[in-house]
C-alpha cells in the first residue's frame, strides 16, 4: 500500500473480505451445483457491493479496459438473447430463466473487474484449482473403495463421482490437467513444480482409466494435444495434427474403460442411422440435434427467441419423451443458434474468439492455460450444452473470468493479506 494512501480499516477489512469471498466463489463451481448456485450469488452481491461502495466514496471504478473487448461482447452477446425473449415461442418465464442461463456468461467480466490484479489472480485460480484437487482425491478414495461421507454425487460408487456426475466431472478434471501443467511452476510456488506434474498424471489417468465420461474424454485428448503442441519445436508444429491419432491409440490400447465407451459411440450411431434408435445417449443426441437444424433452419437469422428450444422440438416431432424439463439440445452451438438465430450464435463464437485472441496478451503461462479453457469448452460445447447448465457453465465462465483478470506482471506467491494490501 502507497504511504501516500490514507489507510482505512474498514475499506482494507472490505478488501480482505472481497478476495476471500472470490476464493469462495472460485471453489463453489467444484462442490455441485447448489454451492455452485450460492457462489454465483456472492459473485452478483460482490459485486453489487464493490459499486455500490465506489459510488458511496464518489471514487472512479476501475472500468474493463484490461479486457474491454471481451467484456463488451459478452455483455452485447447477454444483452441480445435477452431481446429474443420478446419474439419467443416459450412462455415469458421460461423465456426469462432461459436468458439467466444463458447470461451466465457475464460472470466472466464480472469476475475480470472484482479481482484487482495478478497477485488476487493467482491466490484466486490456486483456491479454482485446489477445490478440483480436493475432487480428484476424492474420486481417488471412491476408486479405492472408500466412500468419503462428502461423496454426493449420483452413483458416487460406480462411476467415481464426487459430487456432480461423471459427465461433468471427467469434463472438469481434463481441465484440471491442462491448469496444472501449465501452471505447474507457481500454483505450489517454485520447488512445487514436481508437485503439480505429478497431480496432472494422475488425474489424467483417473479420467481416462476410471471415469466414462466420454466428452471428458475427447477434452482430455484436446488437452494432451495443445500440450504438446507447444512441447513441439515451431518448425515441426505440422506434427500436432498427429498428437490426438496417436494418443487416442494409446488410450484406447492401454484403457478398457475408454476403449469400451468408444466402441458403445459407433455402435450407438449406427442404431440410430440405421433405425432411428434413440435408446441410448448418442442416439438421443443426434435426435435433439437433426430436429435442431430444422429449427433453424426455420428462422436462420434471429431464432425461436430464448427458452424456445423444447417447444420447438417437440413440435418438429421430436421424442414424446422430451418432457419440458429437456431444455437444450446437448450442443452448446446448436441452442443459441436455434434460439438466437446466426446473429446469436455469431456473437457466442465472437465472445470465444476474443478469449483466444487475448490470451497473446498474457503471460506465457497465463495464456496457455487460457487457450485450454477455452478449447475445453468449444470440445465439450460440441456434446453438451456448457454455459447452460449449472455447475459446468460456472466451472469454465469462472474459469476464464479468473484468467482473463491476470496481466503481464503476474508475480509470486502471496497471501491473502498481502493481495489485500495491493488491491
Amino acid at each position: 500500500m502507497s504511504s501516500t494512501q490514507t489507510y482505512s480499516p474498514p475499506a482494507h477489512a472490505f478488501k480482505t473480505a472481497k478476495i476471500w469471498l472470490l476464493c469462495f466463489v472460485a471453489v463453489s463451481p467444484s462442490l455441485g451445483t447448489a454451492v455452485a448456485g450460492l457462489g454465483r450469488l456472492v459473485l452478483y452481491l460482490l459485486a453489487l457491493a464493490c459499486l455500490f461502495f465506489a459510488h458511496r466514496a464518489k471514487t472512479k471504478t476501475a472500468p474493463l479496459e484490461h479486457a474491454s473487448t471481451v467484456s463488451a461482447l459478452v455483455l452485447l452477446a447477454s444483452a441480445y438473447m435477452a431481446i429474443t425473449v420478446v419474439w419467443s415461442s416459450a412462455e415469458i418465464d421460461s423465456a426469462l430463466l432461459a436468458w439467466t442461463r444463458h447470461a451466465r456468461l457475464v460472470t466472466i467480466p464480472i469476475m475480470c473487474y472484482l479481482i484487482a490484479t495478478s497477485a488476487v489472480g493467482l491466490t484466486v485460480l490456486r483456491a479454482f484449482t485446489f477445490a478440483q484437487i480436493f475432487v480428484v482425491l476424492s474420486a481417488w478414495l471412491l476408486v479405492l473403495g472408500i466412500h468419503p461421507p462428502w461423496a454426493t454425487g449420483k452413483y458416487a460408487d460406480g462411476t467415481y463421482a464426487v459430487f456432480g456426475s461423471y459427465l461433468e466431472q471427467s469434463i472438469s478434471q481434463s481441465v484440471l490437467v491442462a491448469i496444472l501443467w501449465f501452471q505447474r511452476d507457481v500454483l505450489f510456488g517454485k520447488k512445487g513444480r514436481w508437485i503439480a506434474i505429478t497431480l496432472a498424471l494422475g488425474t489424467l489417468f483417473l479420467t481416462l482409466g476410471f471415469l466414462q465420461g466420454r466428452s471428458g474424454h475427447m477434452v482430455a485428448l484436446g488437452m494432451l494435444t495443445l500440450a504438446g503442441m507447444y512441447a513441439i519445436p515451431r518448425k515441426f508444429r505440422w506434427a500436432t495434427l498427429a498428437i490426438p491419432f496417436v494418443a487416442f491409440a494409446l488410450i484406447a490400447a492401454g484403457s478398457e474403460s475408454f476403449r469400451h465407451r468408444m466402441t458403445q459411440v459407433v455402435s450407438e450411431v449406427t442404431a440410430y442411422s440405421q433405425n432411428g434408435a434413440v435408446d441410448s445417449s448418442s442416439g438421443t443426441r443426434l435426435a435433439y440435434w437433426s430436429t435442431s437444424l430444422k429449427a433453424i433452419a426455420e428462422r436462420p437469422l434471429l431464432g425461436h427467441g430464448s427458452g424456445s428450444w423444447n417447444l420447438e422440438y417437440r413440435r418438429l416431432g421430436g421424442d414424446k419423451a422430451a418432457s419440458s424439463t429437456i431444455g437444450d439440445p446437448h450442443q452448446l452451438f446448436l441452442l443459441w443458434a436455434a434460439e438466437g438465430g446466426l446473429v446469436g450464435l455469431a456473437l457466442l463464437i465472437s465472445v470465444l474468439w476474443s478469449l483466444q485472441t487475448f490470451s497473446k496478451k498474457l503471460e506465457e503461462r497465463d495464456g496457455r492455460t487460457l487457450q485450454a479453457l477455452v478449447l475445453a469448452l468449444v470440445i465439450s460445447g460440441m456434446f453438451n450444452s456448457m454455459i447452460f447448465g449449472i455447475g459446468m457453465g460456472d466451472f469454465f465462465c469462472v474459469g476464464l473470468g479468473i484468467l482473463l483478470s491476470l496481466r503481464k506482471d503476474a508475480g509470486h506467491p502471496v497471501t491473502p493479506q498481502q493481495d489485500a494490501d495491493k488491491a
